[in-house]
């Protein structure tokens, strides 16, 4: 219980973080080109979409591994 736990809240941070962090990476390039706030709009739409990338690709890797020799897998003869 509590491996899922420790899962869950890295997983809620990464959700909360890489985005506030791509975004700040954007602020901080919009302010050295002198650009309207395409850089921060762009960059944390970019890690808000990684991050769900990463957590969908994450748990089906986790539920193959799981199903792995179910007898609902198995092809029939």
């Amino acid at each position: 219980m509590n491996r899922g736990f420790g899962e869950a809240l890295a997983q809620a941070f990464e959700f909360a973080a890489i985005p506030v962090l791509f975004a700040a990476l954007g602020w901080w390039l919009d302010d050295r080109l002198g650009t309207s706030p395409a850089f921060l709009v762009g960059l944390a739409v970019f890690g808000f979409v990684g991050v769900c990338l990463r957590t969908i690709y994450f748990y089906l890797a986790k539920a193959q591994k799981e199903e792995e020799g179910k007898p609902w897998t198995r092809r029939p003869r």
